[in-house]
């Protein structure tokens, strides 16, 4: 609804009087002359009291209760199905249920989806915690196969150049002190290292050493086996794990 006015102040939308000025060139109410070029749009006291009137949807018949105001009428109907339906429009109710029915249809499959990935979830993680038990339960054999043996080699000289090549040495340090870490080794230099040898298996390289995958398994279970990483980085050194060796 475009509102004007004319000459003799009488106000059309735009679609009607100009219909009406194309027969003839005169007011439709008093049959005053008027042209095209003569009207003008509403503005000022008189668009305030124009805006103020309260009209009905076109489908208020068919079933839409919105009633408000005229300036308001032309964004409602853009939107209002029942209106547009009314009009002659495409839409029609068979075509809404048919979509709300593909819509039900389509919900109810992704939240079969998410029931299945919960599944997948759970059995990963409880695979994991297994493998980790597993491995703990080894690595405890090895600690007490440890205690009271002079000839223990020292793994931990002040340096931190752990790296494919001595991945096992790595995984043997972490392993004899599972839980009690000495206080001269820094954590965070030592997940470097890890994630350094992790990073070789990932990229692949053609020379590296034989059992490198058993190797760097073995590296990641006994790092989430120990109390030696933060919550951060026990949360990637798990993800490395579950790329890899999981499923």
């Amino acid at each position: 609804v475009d509102p004007v006015i004319t000459p003799c102040d009488h106000v059309f939308c735009t679609a009607c009087i100009s219909q009406a000025l194309n027969q003839n060139n005169i007011c439709p109410i008093d049959r005053r002359p008027c042209t095209h070029g003569q009207l003008k749009r509403l503005e000022g006291l008189s668009l305030r009291v124009w805006s103020g009137i309260q009209v009905k949807c076109a489908g208020h018949d068919d079933g839409c209760a919105w009633r408000g105001s005229i300036a308001d009428y032309t964004a409602h109907t853009q939107n209002c199905i029942v209106s547009r339906a009314s009009a002659g429009d495409s839409v029609t109710i068979n075509s809404l249920v048919e979509q709300l029915d593909t819509a039900n249809a389509e919900i109810a499959n992704l939240q079969n989806q998410l029931a299945q990935a919960k599944g997948m979830e759970q059995a990963l993680c409880l695979q994991l915690n297994n493998s980790i038990a597993s491995m703990t339960a080894q690595i405890e054999i090895l600690q007490q196969s440890l205690i009271g043996r002079p000839d223990v080699p020292k793994l931990f000289t002040g340096h931190y150049n752990f790296n494919r090549w001595n991945v096992v040495t790595l995984s043997q340090l972490i392993s004899r002190y599972l839980e009690n870490k000495p206080g001269e080794i820094d954590c965070n230099r030592i997940y470097n290292c890890v994630r350094s040898c992790y990073t070789d298996l990932e990229k692949g390289y053609g020379d590296n050493p034989q059992h490198y995958y058993v190797d760097v398994r073995m590296l990641l279970t006994t790092c989430l086996a120990s109390n030696w990483f933060s919550n951060n980085q026990r949360r990637s050194i798990q993800q490395w794990y579950n790329d890899h060796f999981s499923g």
